[in-house]
């Protein structure tokens, strides 16, 4: 299948750099300086357990502050991370030995995330959760902090779930460190 809206399948590309900056001219007046529009994809094959989720915060975050991305938007990146890689180990089979692959990237000054899993069989969509409820509201929360997020299904069952956050968005949330 292809991608949709514009959001590669290809883990791992090799792709060139725009010497413009992210912003163009003039950056906006909340976002520091960018080394580029776009940078390469940056992927981590992650075992399909639940103690992944942090491992995979820490290495977005880690990747963040190297893009120079202010502290208000990582914040959001990592619980939109954090919701989609918690989904795949909670709901979804892993990829062949046992892995699920993250993959980001910095592209026309937009934040590109993605989890591939080995599928479910079972639709993933926002589901209402009853007010009682602990869990089952994470697909909210993604669709509240990024403008567009979707799933593709490939070949042999697996599936990547992604999102995609501007920039130039007011960030939604603030963490207490």
């Amino acid at each position: 299948m292809g991608a949709r809206q514009g959001v590669p399948l290809t883990l791992g590309i090799v792709v060139k750099r725009n010497v413009e900056g992210v912003f163009g001219a003039v950056p906006p007046s909340n976002a520091r300086s960018h080394p580029s529009v776009l940078a390469p994809p940056e992927v981590l094959r992650l075992p399909h357990r639940a103690e992944s989720v942090r491992i995979a915060r820490r290495t977005l975050r880690e990747s963040m502050v190297r893009m120079n991305l202010p502290d208000e938007f990582s914040d959001d990146a990592e619980v939109v991370i954090s919701e989609l890689l918690g989904n795949a180990v909670r709901h979804a089979r892993a990829i062949a030995g046992g892995v699920v692959v993250m993959g980001w990237q910095l592209r026309n000054a937009r934040l590109h995330l993605r989890v591939t899993d080995g599928g479910s069989g079972r639709t993933v969509e926002a589901r209402k959760a009853p007010l009682t409820a602990v869990s089952g509201r994470g697909l909210h929360i993604v669709e509240r902090l990024a403008d567009e997020w979707g799933v593709t299904n490939h070949a042999g069952g697996l599936r990547t779930v992604w999102a995609s956050l501007p920039l130039d968005r007011v960030p939604s949330l603030r963490l207490v460190r």
